[in-house]
């Protein structure tokens, strides 16, 4: 007989692989009724904020009738007509006269608060907006030379700072404290003639991909209202989805711009961190170290980035706004430069593997570059392990505390509850904890261990983000590449109630905020029938005793028809040369 495992009630099991299991899920079940009982009802967070939440929403119905009976002024066929425009068109046709500045806000505006009332992305609308478009019109009459963006109405991200507006972060606790700076993004942007006319929905504090929040509640997908939109941008990436602004501007400290352009079936570009600055924003987690956080574009397509991105990074104008901005005009000669690339590639990164559908388009992405004549070859994360744990405790480099903070005596989203409970966890029960579930999780024991709680612990696991950036680095030179093909995301869109439970998934998009590469997704079709059966059958897809496979499972089936994309990364500062893969690979998949 082998060793026996024994319980409190006198009983024995086997030291079989079946007997560890048992034994490990009784004592994980005896943990979580501990972290129930005392962590959840002990100390759980008040809700004090209640009436501000209250008042805020009759505040915004009256400033969403002003807009409303402005934009009804301009007849729903001509409003139609504007807003079937692509970007370039409507850019033109503003610039030549053929529609005002006026008009183009009021056709977005009633677009805009038309998909708000069936997704619920909008948390402001920005009233000065239409005193800005009088004057665009008032100053450039018809004939004269017009700046670039002129009466392009544009959306803002709800972390971006607006003049006399709230930056609440879906927190009660920031009600009624307007800004008195404007986002240095913002600024430069109007200067160029466009005009900022929405604020877009955000994850309660940013921190998640399911974009809901106590103060404006939960943004839906354009292409099912039941599945999130991403995060942390979600607002936006909807929004664009769905037809009611030319572009929009994001953030992106995890993937909060590449996730939700997956979600909802568009592009985004996150460049290295210093290629584009911007200012007056709360990033999320301040402090941070090293995670890069970046500043983007939703677009429709890539040939839209390119534009917004090479006005804006070739401007000396912007360099003086944001000082920080590394001075790097936009390389055309790359862009456009046709040469045949040695690209990487990989579907599963050695943390997570990714459901069917978002492993099939990468292979299916890997075959028409290959077919273009482009040379592909497999390239293996260093280090998986290693790498998620770096990121994880980069992304809470003071132990969750900032963000605990955050959370306090606050009203908590229905949707961010497991995620904040699950904060309040002792680091010493977050220890045992991950001891607990290896055998059933090694992502979820990763996640329980990978925390900072001492400053030489912080000093540490920057020391090893540095030397981990190198040995990623030195293997990707060792295989000449040129670029790099993987999922741009485990799962496609998920119901809202999903995220919470799937932290794990943030390695996918995170390793490049932290190693500062430049990543960008496009979108690669949709979940197909086939997509959802090779999910449900375990030969396929296995996922055996493991807790977060299993949510994954539960959380992507029935997803046919949901948008998929691919991410593609290339060194820091190669952003114009993952534009130019991107553009090629977007060619690709409308082609074929």
């Amino acid at each position: 007989m082998g060793n026996s495992v024994s319980f409190p009630f006198g009983e024995t099991l086997e030291d079989s692989p079946e007997g560890q299991l048992i034994s490990a899920t009784f004592l994980f079940v005896v943990f979580l009724f501990i972290y129930k009982f005392l962590v959840v009802k002990l100390w759980g967070c008040s809700s004090t904020n209640k009436a501000l939440i209250a008042n805020n929403a009759e505040f915004k119905k009256t400033r969403f009738a002003k807009v409303r009976e402005i934009a009804d002024k301009l007849d729903e066929t001509t409003a139609k007509a504007i807003v079937s425009h692509d970007f370039q068109t409507l850019r033109q046709k503003l610039q030549d006269g053929e529609i005002t500045a006026v008009q183009a806000l009021q056709a977005y505006w009633r677009t805009a608060l038309d998909i708000n009332a069936e997704i619920n992305c909008i948390i402001d609308v920005i009233i000065e907006a239409y005193d800005y478009a009088v004057d665009l019109d008032n100053q450039y009459p018809y004939g004269s030379e017009k700046p670039a963006f002129f009466g392009i109405p544009f959306s803002v991200k709800g972390n971006f700072y607006m003049r006399n507006y709230e930056c609440t972060l879906g927190l009660a606790k920031f009600i009624g404290q307007p800004k008195t700076s404007e986002c240095s993004m913002v600024t430069y942007l109007r200067s160029e003639g466009a005009n900022p006319f929405v604020i877009t929905n955000v994850p309660q504090a940013l921190l998640s991909f399911v974009c809901s929040n106590s103060i404006y509640g939960t943004t839906g997908n354009p292409y099912n209202n039941e599945r999130t939109p991403g995060g942390s941008s979600g607002g936006e990436a909807a929004l664009i989805a769905a037809g009611g602004a030319p572009f929009g501007i994001g953030s992106d400290l995890a993937g909060s711009l590449r996730i939700p352009a997956t979600m909802c079936g568009i592009v985004s570009l996150k460049p290295s961190e210093g290629r584009l600055v911007v200012t007056n924003t709360h990033g999320g987690v301040p402090g941070r170290g090293r995670l890069g956080l970046s500043y983007g574009f939703f677009t429709r397509s890539v040939d839209e980035q390119i534009y917004l991105l090479n006005n804006i990074l070739s401007s000396e104008s912007y360099v003086e706004i944001s000082r920080k901005t590394a001075p790097i005009p936009f390389r055309h000669s790359i862009v456009n430069h046709k040469r045949k690339l040695k690209i990487g590639y990989f579907v599963d990164d050695g943390f997570l593997k990714p459901v069917p559908a978002c492993a099939r388009v990468v292979t299916e992405t890997v075959e028409k570059l290959k077919e273009a004549g482009h040379e592909l070859v497999v390239f293996k994360i260093p280090n998986s392990s290693q790498m998620a744990e770096l990121f994880y405790k980069n992304l809470m480099p003071d132990g969750g505390e900032y963000i605990k903070g955050l959370f306090a005596n606050d009203v908590i989203d229905i949707y961010m509850k497991n995620f904040v409970n699950l904060l309040k966890i002792p680091t010493f029960v977050r220890f045992i904890a991950s001891y607990l579930v290896m055998p059933i999780s090694p992502q979820l024991a990763l996640l329980c261990r990978s925390y900072v709680s001492t400053l030489s612990d912080l000093r540490k696991n920057q020391e090893e983000t540095d030397y981990y950036y190198e040995t990623f680095s030195k293997e990707w030179r060792a295989k000449g590449l040129d670029a790099l093909v993987c999922p741009s995301f485990p799962v496609p869109s998920v119901p809202h109630e999903y995220p919470s439970h799937l932290g794990a998934c943030a390695v996918s998009t995170g390793l490049f905020n932290m190693l500062d590469y430049t990543a960008g997704v496009v979108p690669t079709g949709k979940v197909t029938e086939e997509d959802d059966a090779r999910l449900l059958d375990e030969n396929a897809w296995s996922v055996g005793y493991n807790i977060v496979l299993k949510k994954m499972r539960e959380a992507a089936t029935n997803s046919m028809g949901m948008p998929l994309g691919v991410q593609i990364v290339t060194p820091p500062y190669c952003d114009e040369q993952c534009l130019s893969l991107m553009r090629e690979v977007e060619e690709l998949w409308n082609t074929n």
